[in-house]
């Protein structure tokens, strides 16, 4: 059964935040003040829940895409074991199991955690210098990223896909310097647009648009508009004579909603139509899960909750003001 909305939109792409927690603490997602506390493990799906939720949206709801993510995933203990039972449903059903990390914890674990069933690792960088990456994460783990990042790509033939939050005045002085990272590499940088969280002390006057970032990396090479995936969040370019591709990655000044396949379900177990939604219209999964509820009525519950999800997220002077909508425990 595939799960299709109003407006008839097919979703397939499921996401999955393992934990709030994070060993950074970057600019954009949590900002040293206010400081906001981790979750009790209580308050966390176990991943039991989380292997029977992924069970039912791959076998009943025809999902062929999940990912991982966090808070930094890697930061729960015995995730390895997770993504071994994960993968063990591809015996039945054909799906692309993928993480996204800040690469600062795989420590030359990266063909392990391929051989035990990942098929991508996608990277979180927003900085290639030491000190302005220390600036932006409050830590000084640079080459521990670099050194994830060359790691994968001995052992995986897949594009690595980087991605990367832009904020004026911070790093957009790097846009070039990313460009230069990726353009002789099987490498693809995402810019990503400065989006408002709830605790994340966004400001107009760091926001940068997708438009301004290309017009920066225009100035200086060509790109070639890619044939975009249908349902994709990125608009997807190949640097004229080079290996390297770059994407943006619109969400706030030019947003692609219309085409949007996907679910969100938080580290507490609340499905999320939107990543912008408030928590207060949240399905709860962890309460059905934890009150006896059968597969079938969850799946019930969660096509009934997609029929309300809405064509565009709100406006961006709504979502400055959501609140308990923190991005640390969606998963990005």
């Amino acid at each position: 059964m595939k799960l299709i909305d109003k407006f008839g939109r097919k979703h397939r792409y499921l996401r999955v935040s393992l934990t709030d927690k994070c060993n950074l603490n970057c600019l954009y997602c949590n900002p040293l003040n206010p400081y906001i506390p981790n979750l009790k493990k209580s308050s966390l799906l176990n991943y039991n829940e989380i292997i029977r939720l992924i069970t039912l949206f791959i076998k009943d709801l025809e999902f062929d895409k999940v990912r991982l993510t966090g808070g930094e995933p890697f930061v729960r203990k015995e995730i390895e074991n997770l993504i071994y039972k994960i993968n063990l449903l591809k015996q039945n059903h054909k799906f692309e199991l993928t993480i996204t990390t800040n690469g600062t914890l795989l420590n030359g674990n990266i063909s392990h955690l391929l051989k035990t069933g990942l098929d991508r690792i996608n990277f979180s960088l927003d900085s290639l210098d030491p000190l302005n990456f220390q600036k932006i994460t409050g830590y000084d783990k640079l080459n521990n990223v670099i050194n994830a990042i060359e790691d994968y790509e001995k052992h995986s033939n897949q594009t690595t896909k980087i991605n990367t939050v832009i904020l004026k005045n911070i790093n957009d002085s790097e846009i070039l310097d990313f460009i230069e990272f990726v353009k002789n590499k099987n490498r693809n940088v995402r810019f990503i647009e400065y989006m408002p969280f709830s605790g994340n002390s966004f400001a107009d006057n760091k926001f940068i648009s997708y438009k301004e970032i290309k017009r920066i990396v225009d100035k200086k090479y060509k790109l070639i508009p890619l044939t975009n995936v249908h349902g994709g969040v990125a608009k997807n370019f190949k640097i004229d004579g080079y290996s390297g591709r770059v994407s943006f990655i619109s969400s706030i000044s030019d947003n692609f909603c219309a085409d949007c396949q996907r679910l969100r379900i938080t580290a507490t177990g609340k499905l999320k139509n939107c990543i912008f939604s408030s928590a207060d219209r949240d399905l709860d999964l962890k309460e059905l899960l934890r009150n006896g509820f059968s597969d079938s009525e969850i799946r019930d519950a969660i096509i009934n909750k997609v029929q309300e999800k809405q064509l565009n997220h709100p406006e961006l002077n709504e979502l400055k003001i959501l609140k308990n909508n923190n991005m640390f425990s969606i998963g990005g």
